[in-house]
């Protein structure tokens, strides 16, 4: 009797322990599951509008597009929509300096001056410090004289490397010596393209397709050019509300490049590959180099080097090669784990590439079996649109509402709040630009940035003596605020010359 009932107490058992194993095995969700949820919760709450491609141990787990690659006439995105990758665009002007060097048509010892003399300087400068970011020349996307008048952000249309490098030939001197220190620069990418053309006699879009789109079989990438060719699948940049902010400039190796998701995956396994240089040179690129003082060309503070177009971290357990990309309403994420042959492609037509790293994060986390959590929710898209619907008071009062109730739902971060802000200025609704900021100052009154942000609306307002006092606020709070004591000058001059100037011409003046 023991004997019978030991064998159906473990025969029951059994079938128990099978029943309950099958049953977890269903319920237990696999990676590309996780990511597809994690994915649609970024796009339903305006955190992620674009194309998705997540490969893992070299296979693809998951790919997708979610949205409009055209807002206004719905035109929705897919796998072959082209987007604007932005500064991922330099790995592939690194890659066309590394073709030229291996067949022997450039070093990366040569000076600058050996092409274009007239940069100032230009004897000095190795195609290694262009590729390091550590040449000293100024970086162009930060000059005024390329900004449009009183929308504070925003290009000016078509730019050309012509344009950008008549004003590198202006320039009287280097922010530093070259090699002494890294500062990232657009201008050394402009020039390293200028380069290309010049050595292979060939313009800049053509070499690319030649030597790198086409042997890769990247039907679907191109270097956006002065022809402005038609692109079908091509998607339009927003804004992260929604409006317009298109890519509109033709300068090119710094930015420029238009691709998908697929073709970026075809990069990304040539690159594992001797296709277009030796496995020997590429690594140059994944390499730490050295600044004058033979220390790494480490950014301060910071466990990431800078290769050719490449931040990296190799440190024995990580061996992380990656670049983002931002433009105009255009964002990019392109990570790569050389160990596991992970890789991660975000393209999005909507916002900055502020939001592709919490879901960057996310998404490895799920790759590693981690736990992980949802990105915060924007506070500021979610502000704008409750001042749409219901105006700024009740807007406001919302806002209040939902960081009481929703304090972990949304990000509240102090940056949130100084977009919009600056979205408005941009706007010219001034008036609603300082109500936000005003907010701001209210949340964050120990935070130096929430003055200065201040008072640079009511500068734009003419009300300059609020201006002043809230920019003294600001560098009481940071003392080298810069950007405050440049601005109290320049206020107080304006002021001087308003005393003196007849009061019929007063009403015109404009900061």
């Amino acid at each position: 009797m023991k004997s019978k009932s030991l064998k159906i107490l473990i025969t029951s058992l059994i079938v128990l322990f099978t029943l309950t194993f099958f049953s977890c095995k269903q319920n237990k969700k696999s990676k590309a599951q996780k990511i597809d949820e994690l994915i649609k919760f970024c796009y339903e709450n305006d955190l992620f509008n674009g194309a998705v491609l997540i490969a893992h141990h070299g296979k693809v787990i998951y790919k997708n597009a979610l949205g409009y690659r055209n807002l206004k006439t719905k035109k929705k995105l897919n796998l072959d929509s082209l987007f604007n990758i932005g500064s991922i665009t330099k790995q592939f002007t690194s890659m066309a300096i590394m073709i030229l060097k291996e067949h022997n048509k450039l070093t990366y010892d040569n000076k600058l001056s050996d092409y274009f003399p007239d940069i100032p300087k230009a004897d000095q400068i190795t195609i290694k410090h262009l590729l390091t970011h550590t040449s000293g020349i100024h970086n162009w996307t930060n000059v005024q004289r390329f900004r449009v008048k009183g929308r504070p952000g925003d290009f000016i249309d078509d730019i050309t490397n012509g344009d950008v490098f008549e004003y590198l030939t202006e320039l009287n001197s280097l922010d530093f010596k070259p090699g002494e220190k890294y500062s990232y620069s657009n201008s050394g990418y402009i020039l390293l393209a200028m380069i290309v053309e010049k050595v292979s006699k060939t313009p800049f879009h053509e070499f690319m397709k030649k030597n790198i789109f086409e042997p890769l079989d990247m039907k679907d990438t191109l270097v956006w050019n002065q022809s402005k060719p038609k692109i079908p699948n091509k998607t339009i940049g927003y804004n992260e509300y929604g409006d317009l902010d298109d890519f509109n400039i033709l300068a090119a190796g710094d930015g420029g490049i238009y691709s998908t998701v697929e073709d970026l995956y075809k990069w990304n396994k040539g690159l594992y590959t001797e296709t277009l240089v030796s496995k020997k040179t590429l690594e140059e690129a994944f390499s730490v180099h050295q600044f004058n003082n033979k220390t790494p060309t480490r950014n301060i503070n910071s466990e990431w080097s800078y290769g050719f177009g490449w931040l990296f971290k190799r440190d024995g357990k990580d061996n992380i090669v990656y670049h983002d990309g931002g433009f105009n309403g255009f964002s990019a994420f392109f990570y790569r784990e050389l160990n596991k042959h992970d890789c991660l492609i975000l393209l999005s037509n909507k916002g900055t590439n502020g939001p592709l790293y919490p879901i960057k994060d996310s998404i490895l986390k799920i790759l590693n079996d981690e736990p992980f959590e949802y990105p915060k929710i924007s506070i500021s898209i979610k502000l704008k649109k409750l001042i749409d619907d219901l105006g700024l008071i009740y807007g406001i009062e919302k806002y209040h509402q939902l960081r009481k109730k929703d304090g972990e739902k949304y990000n509240f971060s102090e940056n949130q709040l100084n977009s919009l802000g600056y979205f408005y200025l941009r706007m010219q609704k001034l008036k609603l630009a300082k109500a936000i900021f005003k907010l701001n100052i209210n949340i964050y009154p120990n935070s130096g940035n929430t003055y200065d942000s201040y008072a640079e609306a009511c500068m734009l307002l003419g009300e300059y003596d609020e201006a002043i006092k809230n920019y003294e606020k600001s560098l009481k709070l940071t003392p080298d605020n810069d950007n405050a004591k440049k601005m109290i000058k320049r206020i107080k001059i304006k002021k001087r010359c308003q005393s003196k100037m007849p009061s019929s011409k007063k009403s015109r003046e404009i900061v």
